[in-house]
């Protein structure tokens, strides 16, 4: 089967930002005493990212900081919970990873579609312009201007309108990129199921 597109995320995927979110939570946490892998912060936050369907103000997946706690089986104090309390949107700096640009130039020289999926804050079509990716791919449908975020399986439905089957997602994060995909695809199947069973008795 040939893939004609590729839905790919961008954050962590096609660009790295610096510091993360959870870089920076994770020197609060180490203040109060626990001591906290990087590797253990990242899947709390994912898995409570991955419970989220809709967007924040800035267009991300909404983070309690208490659900990422119970996550890592730390019941904290009120100091804790105020000290952890805090914007984690923003990250200030931002790159393309060096691998990016080859990969791009690889799909396009294989005339595949490329529809950027993206759980993202307004600015990141400026970061798209600015690192120079914006003309290898054939839309961007971002979070903060659809209304949706990953996993809900509506943004990927959007981001199909946009290329020609059969297409595969690429992304990082297994709650938001592997499961959102993946309820798209029983979405899919359970409505053709649908559709079989209804003719099939309409014919009858």
């Amino acid at each position: 089967m040939e893939i004609r597109t590729i839905l790919l995320d961008v954050g962590e995927t096609l660009v790295g930002f610096r510091p993360l979110s959870f870089e920076r939570m994770i020197v609060k946490l180490r203040r109060f005493g626990y001591s906290v892998s990087s590797k253990t912060l990242f899947r709390a936050i994912s898995k409570v990212m991955g419970k989220s369907n809709f967007p924040n103000s800035h267009g991300l997946n909404p983070v309690d900081v208490r659900d990422v706690l119970y996550e890592l089986k730390i019941y904290p104090s009120g100091d804790l919970i105020e000290s952890l309390s805090g914007d984690y949107s923003y990250s200030q700096d931002y790159f393309l990873y060096e691998d990016a640009k080859e990969f791009l130039e690889y799909l396009k020289s294989k005339e595949v579609n490329i529809v950027l999926v993206t759980n993202a804050t307004r600015r990141m079509r400026e970061i798209i312009d600015e690192l120079g990716i914006k003309s290898y791919v054939k839309a961007v449908v971002a979070s903060c201007e659809v209304g949706v975020v990953k996993p809900n399986p509506r943004i990927f439905s959007i981001a199909l309108m946009y290329s020609s089957a059969p297409a595969i997602h690429i992304g990082d994060i297994y709650e938001l990129d592997y499961v959102g995909a993946k309820r798209l695809v029983y979405e899919l199947f359970s409505w053709i199921g649908s559709v079989f069973i209804t003719t099939f008795r309409w014919r009858r």
